[in-house]
């Protein structure tokens, strides 16, 4: 089988093969070329994307460190639960507070982009 094609004998035709795969691509692109493609307008930016995911890891990185904090506090002075709730709340005042200034810095970018 000398023939790396897998096809066999002398009825093969390279050239009906090319053809076949040829009118298949202009078929596909004819597809491609119909549908329609998505405005720009609709969807989220990438700016704004990257806002939401840092806002979420603000939020979620200030009361992991604000309970982990805690927890470390009251095992070592063994105030069992007042730590915890303490360092969590201000784990996530501090959550907060790097979210909206992050909020803040995008909205004054997006403002100086907007009168430019």
């Amino acid at each position: 089988m000398d023939n790396p094609s897998g096809k066999a004998g002398k009825d093969y035709d390279p050239d009906g093969d090319r053809r076949r795969i040829d009118e298949l691509d202009a078929r596909l692109k004819a597809a491609r070329g119909t549908a329609e493609k998505p405005s720009q307008g609709s969807g989220m930016s990438q700016r704004q994307t990257n806002v939401a995911y840092r806002v979420l890891v603000d939020m979620i990185a200030g009361l992991l460190v604000g309970g982990f904090l805690g927890y470390w506090l009251d095992r070592w002075w063994g105030s069992q639960p007042y730590m915890l709730v303490a360092m969590t709340v201000l784990g996530f005042a501090g959550g907060m507070n790097n979210a909206w200034r992050a909020i803040k810095s995008y909205a004054r970018d997006a403002e100086r982009g907007e009168s430019k």
